[in-house]
Protein backbone atom coordinates (compact mmCIF):
# COMPACT_ATOMS: atom_id res chain seq x y z
CA UNK A 1 0.00 0.00 0.00
CA UNK A 2 1.31 3.36 -0.73
CA UNK A 3 1.68 6.05 1.95
CA UNK A 4 -1.15 8.24 -0.53
CA UNK A 5 -3.31 4.73 -0.21
CA UNK A 6 -2.99 4.64 3.75
CA UNK A 7 -3.74 8.53 4.34
CA UNK A 8 -6.94 7.97 2.30
CA UNK A 9 -7.63 4.75 3.72
CA UNK A 10 -6.98 6.41 7.92
CA UNK A 11 -8.99 9.78 6.28
CA UNK A 12 -11.90 8.01 5.68
CA UNK A 13 -12.42 6.67 9.18
CA UNK A 14 -14.66 8.97 11.33
CA UNK A 15 -12.75 9.65 14.19
CA UNK A 16 -14.25 12.61 15.85
CA UNK A 17 -13.16 14.06 18.85
CA UNK A 18 -16.16 15.30 21.12
CA UNK A 19 -15.65 18.27 23.32
CA UNK A 20 -17.99 16.85 25.79
CA UNK A 21 -15.94 14.32 26.83
CA UNK A 22 -12.94 16.60 27.29
CA UNK A 23 -11.49 14.83 30.24
CA UNK A 24 -11.75 10.93 28.66
CA UNK A 25 -9.28 9.43 26.29
CA UNK A 26 -10.74 8.61 23.44
CA UNK A 27 -13.20 11.55 23.88
CA UNK A 28 -16.01 9.15 21.19
CA UNK A 29 -15.86 5.29 20.91
CA UNK A 30 -15.57 5.42 17.28
CA UNK A 31 -11.62 6.78 17.46
CA UNK A 32 -11.53 2.74 18.22
CA UNK A 33 -11.93 1.94 14.55
CA UNK A 34 -9.05 3.05 13.47
CA UNK A 35 -7.04 2.18 16.30
CA UNK A 36 -7.95 -1.64 15.44
CA UNK A 37 -6.60 -0.88 11.98
CA UNK A 38 -3.58 0.50 12.81
CA UNK A 39 -3.25 -2.05 15.61
CA UNK A 40 -3.70 -4.92 12.61
CA UNK A 41 -1.86 -3.35 10.31
CA UNK A 42 1.10 -3.25 12.57
CA UNK A 43 1.11 -7.15 13.57
CA UNK A 44 1.13 -7.76 9.46
CA UNK A 45 4.07 -5.44 9.66
CA UNK A 46 5.74 -8.34 11.83
CA UNK A 47 5.93 -5.76 14.88
CA UNK A 48 6.25 -7.04 18.54
CA UNK A 49 3.98 -6.38 21.57
CA UNK A 50 1.44 -4.59 19.52
CA UNK A 51 -1.17 -3.77 22.26
CA UNK A 52 -4.65 -1.78 21.70
CA UNK A 53 -4.55 -0.44 25.59
CA UNK A 54 -8.29 0.85 26.90
CA UNK A 55 -7.48 4.32 26.63
CA UNK A 56 -7.34 4.10 22.32
CA UNK A 57 -3.42 4.19 22.65
CA UNK A 58 -1.61 1.73 20.09
CA UNK A 59 1.70 0.57 20.76
CA UNK A 60 4.17 -1.54 19.02
CA UNK A 61 8.15 -2.24 19.13
CA UNK A 62 10.16 -2.87 15.64
CA UNK A 63 13.36 -4.29 17.46
CA UNK A 64 16.74 -2.66 15.36
CA UNK A 65 18.07 -4.31 12.78
CA UNK A 66 21.95 -3.55 13.67
CA UNK A 67 24.59 -5.07 15.68
CA UNK A 68 25.47 -1.11 16.85
CA UNK A 69 23.92 0.13 20.11
CA UNK A 70 21.67 2.79 19.34
CA UNK A 71 19.11 4.77 21.32
CA UNK A 72 15.36 3.91 21.31
CA UNK A 73 13.15 6.28 19.46
CA UNK A 74 9.59 6.71 19.90
CA UNK A 75 6.91 7.91 17.36
CA UNK A 76 3.81 9.54 18.62
CA UNK A 77 0.69 10.92 16.67
CA UNK A 78 -2.89 11.31 17.41
CA UNK A 79 -6.11 9.42 15.49
CA UNK A 80 -8.90 12.41 16.69
CA UNK A 81 -10.30 14.57 14.40
CA UNK A 82 -11.52 18.19 15.65
CA UNK A 83 -15.44 18.26 16.48
CA UNK A 84 -15.81 21.65 14.46
CA UNK A 85 -16.79 19.41 11.14
CA UNK A 86 -18.47 16.04 10.26
CA UNK A 87 -15.90 13.17 9.51
CA UNK A 88 -18.34 11.15 8.86
CA UNK A 89 -18.06 10.24 4.77
CA UNK A 90 -15.30 12.06 4.30
CA UNK A 91 -14.09 12.24 0.59
CA UNK A 92 -10.59 12.61 -0.15
CA UNK A 93 -9.35 13.62 -3.73
CA UNK A 94 -6.31 14.74 -5.53
CA UNK A 95 -5.34 17.64 -7.59
CA UNK A 96 -2.79 17.02 -9.82
CA UNK A 97 -0.11 20.03 -10.71
CA UNK A 98 -2.33 22.79 -8.67
CA UNK A 99 -2.37 25.44 -10.36
CA UNK A 100 -1.81 28.02 -7.44
CA UNK A 101 -5.54 29.45 -8.02
CA UNK A 102 -8.72 29.19 -5.63
CA UNK A 103 -9.38 25.16 -4.96
CA UNK A 104 -13.57 24.80 -5.28
CA UNK A 105 -14.24 22.10 -2.92
CA UNK A 106 -17.90 21.97 -4.02
CA UNK A 107 -20.25 24.51 -5.17
CA UNK A 108 -20.34 26.04 -1.80
CA UNK A 109 -16.82 25.62 -0.36
CA UNK A 110 -13.79 27.46 -1.53
CA UNK A 111 -10.49 27.76 -0.59
CA UNK A 112 -9.17 30.98 -1.61
CA UNK A 113 -5.85 31.75 -2.19
CA UNK A 114 -6.54 35.30 -0.90
CA UNK A 115 -7.19 33.62 2.82
CA UNK A 116 -4.78 31.27 2.60
CA UNK A 117 -1.79 32.81 0.37
CA UNK A 118 0.56 30.47 1.55
CA UNK A 119 -0.47 27.46 -0.65
CA UNK A 120 0.33 29.72 -3.37
CA UNK A 121 4.05 28.16 -2.26
CA UNK A 122 2.27 24.55 -3.35
CA UNK A 123 1.88 25.78 -7.22
CA UNK A 124 3.03 22.41 -9.12
CA UNK A 125 2.33 20.27 -5.95
CA UNK A 126 0.11 17.30 -5.58
CA UNK A 127 -2.29 18.05 -3.42
CA UNK A 128 -5.25 16.12 -1.47
CA UNK A 129 -8.36 18.13 -0.05
CA UNK A 130 -12.00 16.78 1.20
CA UNK A 131 -14.94 17.90 -0.90
CA UNK A 132 -15.91 20.75 1.33
CA UNK A 133 -18.33 18.42 3.22
CA UNK A 134 -16.10 17.43 5.92
CA UNK A 135 -12.68 17.87 7.65
CA UNK A 136 -9.84 15.74 5.58
CA UNK A 137 -8.62 14.45 9.05
CA UNK A 138 -5.15 14.86 8.08
CA UNK A 139 -4.47 16.23 11.41
CA UNK A 140 -2.95 14.19 12.51
CA UNK A 141 -3.74 11.14 10.12
CA UNK A 142 -0.87 12.44 8.16
CA UNK A 143 1.51 11.92 10.87
CA UNK A 144 -0.13 8.57 11.63
CA UNK A 145 0.49 7.86 8.07
CA UNK A 146 4.09 8.42 8.34
CA UNK A 147 4.65 6.81 11.24
CA UNK A 148 3.01 3.11 9.24
CA UNK A 149 5.35 4.12 7.08
CA UNK A 150 8.34 4.23 9.06
CA UNK A 151 7.39 1.37 10.07
CA UNK A 152 6.86 -0.62 6.55
CA UNK A 153 10.30 -1.52 6.40
CA UNK A 154 11.41 -4.71 4.52
CA UNK A 155 12.93 -8.01 6.20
Amino acid sequence: MSAEERLIRYCRVDTQSDPKNDGETPSTEKQFDLAKILEQELKELGLENVELDEHCYVYGWLPANTDVKVKTVGFIAHMDTAPDFSGKDVKPRIIENFDGNDIVLNPEVVLNMEDFPQMRNLKGKRLMVTDGNTLLGADDKAGVTCIMEAMDIPA
